[in-house]
């Protein structure tokens, strides 16, 4: 009896260990969001450039490449960190390997490049378009 006893006490004790990370309770899983919250402010564009809108405009390739497209508008930071979006009026453009030096928030710029929309990116907004020249419009 005092046996049986010592090994009761044993797995009693034993199972006052801690809970292995896989075996806690979904109930205890913590959610992160990762979207923007609604309260952020849009990004300032300068008054120069909001009163002044930039035509659309799709221009042939000076590349002479087929498949390549020359456009031109103005340039404004995206809802995720690091993304630039160009508008043209009437189309917005996720630039992707634009010239940091020139293709930054207010500036009026034509890039030349690639259309991709089905390239995944973590930007969320226009059309991704991979950029093969940049120079101030």
């Amino acid at each position: 009896m005092r046996g049986l006893a010592a090994v009761l006490l044993c797995l009693v004790l034993a199972s006052c260990g801690q809970v292995p990370p896989a075996e806690v309770p979904a109930s205890r899983t913590q959610v992160v969001s990762t979207a923007t919250p609604p309260s952020s402010p849009a990004p300032s564009v300068p008054s120069s450039v909001a009163s002044s809108p930039v035509p659309t405009t799709t221009l042939p390739s000076r590349a002479g490449e087929p498949g390549t497209t020359t456009v031109r508008g103005t340039v404004s930071g995206g809802v995720e960190s690091g993304c630039l979006i160009l508008t043209t009026g009437t189309e917005s453009y996720l630039l992707l390997g634009a010239d940091p030096a020139i293709a930054v928030a207010g500036a009026v710029v034509e890039v030349s490049g690639r259309a991709d929309p089905g390239a995944m990116t973590t930007c969320q907004q226009g059309t991704p378009f991979h950029v093969t020249r940049t120079q101030r419009g």
